[in-house]
């Protein structure tokens, strides 16, 4: 796999994020008096933080093990939230569609990105140094 090839790959993992983000946003839109630190600090580390660690091969393992910590605390943070917050009947729609399952899956979609982005890395010969 080339550079280009990693770089869209990483602009991929930015554009999920992104689009999660939004997506959690139209549906759990955040209280006007609260202050959520946990998910403001979550959400710009796997906006922001992630893909950008992921443009150098140096800190892509990084990346990589904070990508899945991040997705971790989001499926377990969003389902707290959702049972929380849960008003109404239970029903199948609701549990599907209302609560938590866009946020996991599109959380979940991450994990195979990130190691995508890891095994290409992998592929691609280190450039040798001479001294």
């Amino acid at each position: 796999m080339s550079r280009k090839e990693i770089r869209m790959l990483i602009l991929v993992m930015f554009l999920v994020s992104l689009g999660g983000l939004l997506l959690h946003l139209r549906i759990h839109p955040p209280a006007a008096k609260a202050l959520n630190t946990v998910p403001a600090v979550s959400c710009a580390l796997s906006v922001v933080v992630v893909p950008l660690l992921f443009f150098w091969r140096r800190t892509a393992l990084a990346a990589y093990l904070l990508n899945a910590a991040l997705v971790l605390v989001g499926v377990v943070g969003m389902g707290w939230f959702s049972i929380q917050q849960w008003q109404g009947p239970v029903t199948w729609d609701a549990v599907l569609l209302k609560s938590m399952l866009p946020d996991i899956l599109i959380l979940l979609a991450k994990l195979p990105l990130a190691q995508a982005i890891l095994s290409a890395y992998a592929a691609v010969p280190r450039p040798m140094h001479v001294a």
